[in-house]
């Protein structure tokens, strides 16, 4: 499997997956990485982001990416000659605010394979960095995917889970959530 200039994020993400399934390590693609697999004329990722499942032999990853193109930077990254995407490996485990994350969808391209976040949890990560720490471009990013995958987002979901996090940290506004749910609401 090569990688030639101008491979999108969602090649080199099916690629990286692949190589690492391949080695009997599972990744799973998350954050705005995921947003991007689902709505790439909505939101831009410039890297790509896998958890990768407890355990996982940091010598395997590396030889897996080294044997597709990929060399580890110092910064424990790890980056292509032809492409501009980096991939990286936020520590685990795999969790959206207090939720631990069990399950996500499985996508094949040929022989490719792709683990993602499903698109309730896509939103629900965005959604959080707004909710958390106020981050107004996290806002407008979960609000516009949202938008875009409405119909693909489990919302009782997605609101169950915003609400116990509230209630599990007070220093959540649940303003912030109704008036995101309105603000994607309004605007389907």
């Amino acid at each position: 499997m090569s990688l030639e200039r101008g491979a999108s994020l969602s090649d080199v993400a099916f690629a990286v997956c692949t190589a690492l399934n391949d080695a009997d390590i599972l990744a799973v693609l998350t954050g705005g990485s995921a947003a991007t697999f689902y709505v790439p004329t909505v939101y831009q990722s410039a890297d790509a982001d896998f958890v990768l499942r407890y355990g996982s032999d940091g010598k395997g990853v590396s030889a897996a990416l080294e044997a597709i193109g990929f060399k580890r930077r110092a910064a424990g990254d790890y980056d292509h000659p032809r492409v501009q995407y980096t991939v990286e490996f936020p520590a685990g485990p795999l969790a959206i605010g207090s939720d631990l994350i069990t399950s996500w969808r499985t996508e094949r391209r040929g022989d490719e394979v792709l683990h993602v976040l499903s698109p309730t949890d896509v939103v629900r990560d965005r959604f959080l960095h707004f909710y958390a720490w106020s981050d107004p471009s996290a806002y407008v990013s979960a609000a516009t995917i949202g938008r875009a995958m409405y119909d693909l987002v489990d919302w009782a979901i997605f609101e169950d889970w915003a609400r116990r996090e509230a209630a599990a940290d007070h220093t959540y506004d649940e303003r912030r959530l109704e008036r995101f749910l309105r603000d994607v609401r309004r605007r389907v």
